[in-house]
């Protein structure tokens, strides 16, 4: 069963994931979030790279890549299922907003910093499918 669906950006430079981490918690995790009653997946996740990362991104530059579905964070007994989409319209500018602590492109092997379901992420459609 899906506890959480997520809206979700993959976005990778020189081998490093950009991820976010949130308040306190130790790990990292994609920049998106949550998917509201009746949201679509591309709004939800324009919505959530404003409040995130003060990002604007129009629905046309968003290309969808797959779903991935594992432990949540940090609640590893629930599952969270991301909806992973890419940006073909680059962005420099990024800041922490709202909940986000830090924002980081952390290498794709660097596991110890980063949330389950990024794990899974890497493991299962990244390197399956070229991408890293």
């Amino acid at each position: 069963m899906i506890d959480y669906n997520c809206a979700c950006l993959v976005d990778i430079k020189d081998n490093k994931l950009l991820l976010v981490r949130v308040r306190d918690n130790e790990k990292f995790y994609l920049p998106g979030g949550k998917i509201e009653k009746d949201e679509e997946l591309k709004p939800a996740l324009i919505r959530e790279l404003k409040e995130e990362l003060d990002v604007d991104i129009h629905a046309e530059n968003l290309i969808y890549l797959y779903d991935v579905i594992g432990d949540a964070y940090p609640d590893n007994k629930q599952q969270v299922k991301l909806n992973c989409f890419k940006s073909n319209k680059p962005f420099n500018d990024i800041s922490a907003h709202g909940e986000i602590t830090e924002i980081k492109y952390i290498d794709l092997e660097d596991y110890d910093k980063m949330a389950p379901a990024v794990i899974k992420l890497i493991e299962k459609k990244l390197r399956r499918s070229k991408i890293v």
